[in-house]
């Protein structure tokens, strides 16, 4: 709404108390009168002249008393449901209910302030984690940022609010996550004992192609290519994640779903080493023949449970711990074995370029920085490789 004239007037009401009193129009030309109160004529008269100032710089925005929970909930329906990929739905979701409603959900979106959510922040960094005791990770809070900071500047650009509370914030430094990966002789170990658990097949062909964990449940047989003369290789273009359901109806949260991999540059081809394009090949056969045992109807996937069904992705990983556990393998997650096989690239001397196509990175300089302990310590190595030209 936009004010017709600059004027207003201050007079004290039948309670004794100051009054100050501007008439709002809007663009259709109806009005509609503001009232500002003090406990002095003076306190009153700085209230209009700040008002009076935010209409005639075209800032006034009329208060709304819609909450920050009310208002999220609305932006997440409208502006990301279509929009973004399922698994960062589920994060936006988890964001807002279990973070931000017992928290800060039901202040005012007029009354938000930069000094709220600071205090939030800081809160979330102490004791924000939901598993355990603890904060959250700095990752973790600038990812909850970020959607903050995007569904507030939403709400600036619909007129809700003036300016971005969550610009002035300060988030902490960006932290260097420990990549965790398989030593030479961790891999060994592990290798040796894969042949004998029934996921064996799924956890070595992720040492040797580095995919996502959602890639490799993913993965069809039509995407793979297997030439004992010539190259294999294998094609990623879809993923399986648990993602929320659409369906109302449904007694389930969350369900299986296949989607698109995580980035345009995850659509890939993935070379094979003939040892494991040999291996993948006989795996092959004794899933079919498993299932021809069974009744078993296949549904063109590489790796399933034993019932021919979709691998869960927490099953997987947590059937991938237990198995560390009784090999008494250190035990990290699933991931780790991506980050297995880039350390093991790299080592053998893969350049990194290539090694960013293979693992789906948007860029080279992503995939080196990300893999510094192993380019650092290759770097020394070389280094010390021009040793020889002083002797």
């Amino acid at each position: 709404m936009r004010r017709g004239n600059h004027e207003g007037s201050i007079y004290k009401d039948a309670q004794g108390r100051w009054r100050g009193v501007i008439t709002l129009y809007s663009t259709d030309g109806k009005s509609k009168k503001k009232y500002l109160y003090g406990r002095t004529k003076r306190e009153v008269t700085e209230k209009m002249k700040k008002m009076q100032l935010e209409i005639l710089s075209g800032n006034y925005i009329e208060p709304d008393h819609t909450t920050l929970y009310s208002y999220l909930c609305t932006w997440l329906d409208t502006y990301c449901r279509t929009e973004v990929r399922a698994t960062t739905l589920i994060n936006y979701e988890t964001y807002i209910k279990r973070h931000i409603q017992p928290a800060i959900g039901k202040i005012q979106m007029n009354e938000l302030n930069a000094f709220t959510l600071q205090q939030f922040y800081n809160d979330l960094l102490k004791h924000g984690n939901l598993l355990r005791e603890g904060g959250l990770s700095p990752k973790t809070l600038r990812n909850l940022h970020n959607m903050l900071h995007k569904a507030l500047g939403q709400a600036v650009s619909l007129g809700i609010l003036s300016k971005n509370p969550a610009d002035l914030v300060v988030l902490p430094r960006r932290t260097k996550q420990e990549r965790k990966f398989f030593t030479v002789e961790e891999q060994q170990t592990l290798q040796a004992c894969l042949p004998t658990e029934r996921l064996g097949m799924a956890v070595l062909l992720d040492l040797y192609t580095g995919m996502r964990q959602g890639e490799l449940l993913g993965m069809m047989w039509k995407d793979v290519h297997i030439d004992l003369n010539g190259q294999s290789y294998l094609r990623v273009t879809q993923t399986l994640n648990r993602i929320l359901t659409n369906d109302p109806n449904s007694r389930n949260r969350t369900e299986l779903a296949i989607g698109i991999p995580k980035t345009a540059h995850s659509v890939r081809i993935i070379p094979l080493l003939p040892e494991i394009a040999e291996k993948l090949l006989e795996y092959q056969k004794q899933q079919a023949d498993h299932y021809r045992e069974n009744g078993i109807t296949p549904n063109g996937f590489v790796f399933t449970n034993k019932d021919g069904g979709l691998i869960d992705p927490k099953n997987f990983q947590s059937a991938f711990k237990s198995m560390l556990k009784r090999n008494g393998i250190r035990v990290i997650n699933v991931h780790g074995l991506r980050h297995t096989f880039a350390t093991r690239a790299l080592e053998s001397g893969m350049s990194v370029k290539t090694l960013s196509k293979v693992l789906g990175h948007a860029n080279a300089g992503f995939t080196m920085d990300t893999y510094m302990h192993v380019t650092e310590s290759l770097k020394a190595d070389e280094m010390e490789n021009l040793q020889k030209f002083l002797e």
